[in-house]
């Protein structure tokens, strides 16, 4: 025996369930398409800032190169003249140092041997210390030339 009240109740739940079934997809629906415009704005806020990075690294990349290619020509530019300077200093200092020692050593011998130099605006003298020189006439082959013992001690 059948009674119309299960039936009823029945489409009855299963209108309700369709309602609710029609919300929630309705509900997963605005979800998914909110999501979706949520996806879309990471998304775009990303490619937004990958190529700013990436912008603001290339513009960064390329001044540090630029500096660096500014700075090796301005060496290149100046290194020879410096190079050149250099050695042209050291040569200079080489050939005074070589001068005052040469000059150093030449009056000190002069001493050492008992001879005194005086230089004068009408020429060089040598005078001679009585007690180390004396002051002969020596024969060189058959002439006869002045000359200056040295006596040793």
């Amino acid at each position: 025996m059948k009674t119309g009240k299960p039936t009823r109740l029945s489409e009855k739940l299963n209108a309700e369930l369709d309602e609710i079934r029609q919300e929630h997809v309705a509900s997963i629906s605005s979800q998914l398409k909110s999501f979706r415009i949520d996806l879309k704005n990471i998304v775009g806020a990303a490619q937004h800032t990958i190529a700013s990075d990436t912008r603001r690294f290339q513009i960064e990349t390329a001044s540090m190169f630029e500096t660096r290619l500014r700075s090796i020509r301005l060496w290149l530019t100046i290194s020879p003249w410096l190079i050149a300077a250099m050695l042209l200093t050291g040569i200079a200092s080489m050939m005074a140092v070589s001068f005052f020692w040469t000059v150093h050593l030449s009056r000190s011998e002069l001493t050492e041997m008992g001879l005194t130099r005086i230089e004068r605006p009408e020429g060089t003298w040598l005078i001679l210390d009585p007690s180390k020189t004396r002051l002969r006439t020596c024969k060189m082959g058959e002439r006869h030339v002045t000359c200056i013992r040295i006596e040793e001690d």
